[in-house]
């Protein structure tokens, strides 16, 4: 059995051959590179991402907006942290509703409209500039009572059914107001007859139809309803309860038209015929007399505030 040789003759230790050392560099230069890509992947793709979600976020603030209160901040970066708001609630009272009630005041308001023309199409285009004017008029109204303020649609098609039930008979309205889905019926063929729409009578139409839905806004046409189904069928409670809301929304559309008229495309002597009897259409049971209908006609156009017009704390006498 041969022993280690140990006689101190090995040869002393040298480098390895200069391929292996080339082939070792080369395999560790690869795997450097390697995790040097995957690295920079990393960060494209994490950069990638947060452009997709910056773009997502973007494409959602073109949208168009709810206006804010006037107190909001001009931009949500510099928004304080959320707080928990109280939301309106509708105060389901007629003559005691804070809509009503004296020192309510509606602010002078200026309406660009449209010439008024006799198509669907330059109807519609008048209407739909005519609403945010009403907007403007009201939701400082109901924001100084608290009162929710809810969007109002407006549908010119001769429609046989609504969500509140069969429409009334044209020879009973020009328009009408369904609270059920928050829109104002403003029928084509109803407009266009007896020669075509006139400027005043569509501004007191929309304006009306208008107030029925300031009314649903500020639980009053919710009251009225309760109070329609614990008549019970008494004819006389009923016929009363809607004079007081059709008035109303008479007076509500005098309101507006003084806070409008002198301005823009209302001009101030254009409401003079409201509340003179040649504006007046026939006595009705269900709308009032013409007596009183210019009564209540003539309190909004010289209404200091909205509390002019709450017919429901009115005698009898007044709302017959």
């Amino acid at each position: 059995m041969s022993t280690p040789d140990d006689s101190g003759e090995r040869p002393s230790w040298a480098p390895p051959a200069e391929d292996h050392r080339e082939q070792r560099s080369t395999v560790w230069l690869t795997v450097v590179l390697f995790a040097v890509f995957m690295a920079v992947m990393l960060v494209v793709a994490v950069l990638v991402v947060g452009g997709v979600k910056d773009s997502k976020a973007g494409a959602v603030q073109t949208r168009p907006q709810a206006v804010p209160p006037a107190s909001a901040p001009a931009s949500a970066s510099s928004a304080p942290p959320a707080t928990r708001q109280e939301v309106p609630v509708r105060k389901l009272e007629t003559a005691a509703n804070p809509l009503v009630a004296p020192g309510v005041a509606m602010p002078k308001v200026t309406c660009e409209l449209p010439k008024l023309r006799g198509t669907q199409e330059q109807l519609d285009a008048f209407y739909l500039a005519l609403i945010p004017c009403l907007e403007r008029a009201w939701h400082p109204v109901l924001t100084q009572v608290g009162e929710p303020r809810i969007p109002v649609a407006v549908n010119l098609h001769d429609v046989s059914n609504t969500a509140c039930g069969p429409p009334p008979p044209a020879s009973e309205a020009m328009g009408f107001y369904c609270s059920d889905d928050k829109t104002i019926f403003v029928p084509l063929p109803r407009q266009l007859a007896d020669g075509g729409p006139d400027l005043l009578n569509q501004l007191f139409l929309l304006a009306h139809e208008y107030g029925h839905h300031v009314q649903e806004q500020s639980g009053i046409l919710r009251k009225h309803d309760l109070l329609y189904r614990e008549a019970n069928g008494d004819q006389s409670k009923i016929l009363d309860l809607s004079r007081r809301l059709e008035l109303q929304a008479d007076c509500f559309s005098s309101l507006f038209l003084a806070n409008a008229a002198g301005r823009g495309s209302i001009g101030a002597g254009l409401v003079r015929p409201v509340g003179q009897a040649d504006f007046q259409v026939p006595d009705s049971k269900t709308h009032g007399s013409a007596k009183n209908a210019a009564l209540w006609q003539k309190r909004g156009l010289k209404a200091k505030d909205t509390s002019a017009c709450n017919t429901f704390a009115a005698p009898a006498a007044e709302v017959s």
